[in-house]
C-alpha cells in the first residue's frame, strides 16, 4: 500500500511540473504585440520603387574588382547568366547563419567584411544584387516571412529577383542554393510562389528537392521588398509587405521591430514593371508607423514603446493631416509625430479634415 502511495505521489508530482512547464513554455512564446484592427492595408499602385543601375560608382567598382563580366564568358541566356553570376558570388563569400552587417551596398558589406569569406543571407543577397546590376540587369532583394506565429516558429528566407525584359516579369533566383523555379519552362516570380503549390512546379538548383521545397513551404506566406534598391538608399527607407492574409499582419519579427513598411494585397504593385512610372492619385491616406531609435542614456518604461507616426498618400509623406490616439481630440500634425504605446489597447486614426477618419489601426500590446 505505501509503495502504491509513492507511486501516486510521483505520478501527480510529475503532472505538475509537466503542466509548470507548458505554462512557462506558452507564456514565454505568447506574442506581445496583437494587431487587432489594420484599416490601412494600401490596395492602391501609386508607389514609384528606385533600382541601382551598371553606372554607379560602386556597382563599377564591383564588377571590375571581382572581374565578373569576364567570369561570365560571353553567356547570353539571362537565366544561365544570372545562375552563373551567383557562381561566381560563392567563389567569393558564402552564406553563414551570422549577424548581418551595417552595409547597405554590396562594395560596402564587402569592405566591412575584410578578409571574412562568410555572410548573412541579407549581406549576401545584397551583394548579389549588385553583381547583377554591375552586368546590366535590374534587381531587387526580397525576403519570404512567417510572420504569424510565436517568436520561435518565425521564419525568412532571402531571393533575390531581376527583371526580364523577354518574359515582361521578375524572375526569382535562390543565390544560396543557386536555383530557380519554372513552371514548364518558364521561370517564376517570387509572388508566383506565393500563389501556387510549389510542389507542382521544377526546380533547378544544388538541393535535394526533396529537402528543399517543404524548408521553403514554411516561410511562404508574406513577401517584402524594399522601396529604394539603390545603393545609398537615400530616396526611401521603408518596404512593401505583400500579404495573404490580414494574419500576417506584424510589427515585430523575432523579437525586433519592424523598419517602415507599408502592408499590401495587391499583386500588381508587387509585380510592377521597374520602368513604370503611370501616376493615378491615391484614394486616402495611409499611416506609416516607425520604432523611434531611444538615446542610450534616456530611461526606458516598461509600461511603454515609443514611436514615430507618418501619413502617405502618392508614394509621399504629407505635409499636414489630423492623428487622433485612443479616441481623444484630433490634433493637427506636420509631417512626423511622436507616439507612445502604452500596455492595452492602442488606437491610431488620421484623417485630413480632422472630421472624417481615413485609415486607422488598433494595437494591443
Amino acid at each position: 500500500m505505501k509503495k502504491s502511495k509513492s507511486f501516486i505521489r510521483l505520478i501527480v508530482v510529475g503532472l505538475i511540473i509537466a503542466l509548470g512547464i507548458i505554462f512557462i513554455f506558452k507564456i514565454n512564446n505568447k506574442s506581445e504585440i496583437i494587431i487587432k484592427k489594420w484599416d490601412n492595408i494600401y490596395n492602391e499602385n501609386n508607389i514609384i520603387f528606385f533600382y541601382g543601375d551598371e553606372d554607379d560608382e560602386k556597382i563599377k567598382i564591383l564588377k571590375q574588382m571581382y572581374s565578373i563580366e569576364e567570369k561570365l564568358d560571353g553567356e547570353k541566356d539571362k537565366l544561365k547568366k544570372a545562375i552563373k553570376v551567383s557562381e561566381i558570388l560563392n567563389e567569393i563569400i558564402t552564406f553563414d547563419d551570422i549577424s548581418s552587417s551595417q552595409g547597405i551596398n554590396g562594395y560596402d558589406i564587402l569592405k566591412e567584411k575584410g578578409d571574412s569569406k562568410k555572410a548573412s543571407a541579407r549581406d549576401l543577397g545584397i551583394i548579389y544584387r549588385d553583381f547583377l546590376e554591375s552586368v546590366g540587369y535590374t534587381a531587387r532583394l526580397g525576403v519570404f516571412k512567417r510572420t504569424d506565429t510565436n517568436f520561435n516558429k518565425q521564419k525568412a528566407y532571402y531571393v533575390v529577383e531581376y527583371w526580364s525584359k523577354e518574359d515582361n516579369k521578375w524572375i526569382m533566383i535562390d543565390f544560396i542554393d543557386r536555383g530557380y523555379f519554372d513552371e514548364k519552362g518558364f521561370p517564376c516570380s517570387a509572388m508566383e510562389l506565393l500563389d501556387t503549390d510549389i510542389r507542382n512546379l521544377n526546380y533547378t538548383g544544388n538541393s535535394n528537392r526533396s529537402d528543399y521545397i517543404p524548408m521553403l513551404k514554411k516561410v511562404l506566406y508574406t513577401y517584402t521588398i524594399n522601396i529604394d534598391n539603390t545603393t545609398d538608399v537615400k530616396k526611401s527607407n521603408s518596404y512593401i509587405t505583400y500579404i495573404k492574409s490580414e494574419n500576417d499582419i506584424n510589427i515585430k519579427f523575432k523579437g525586433s521591430y519592424i523598419p517602415p513598411t507599408v502592408f499590401t494585397q495587391n499583386k500588381e504593385l508587387m509585380n510592377r514593371n521597374p520602368i513604370d512610372t503611370t501616376y493615378i492619385e491615391d484614394e486616402k491616406l495611409y499611416i506609416i508607423l516607425m520604432k523611434k531609435q531611444e538615446e542610450k542614456e534616456e530611461p526606458k518604461q516598461d509600461k511603454e514603446e515609443n514611436f514615430i507616426v507618418g501619413a502617405f498618400k502618392n508614394g509621399k509623406i504629407v505635409d499636414e493631416y489630423y492623428i487622433r490616439e485612443n479616441n481623444k481630440e484630433f490634433k493637427k500634425v506636420k509631417k512626423y509625430s511622436d507616439l507612445i504605446l502604452s500596455k492595452g489597447v492602442n488606437t491610431i486614426e488620421i484623417s485630413l479634415d480632422g472630421e472624417n477618419i481615413e485609415s486607422s489601426i488598433e494595437i494591443e500590446w
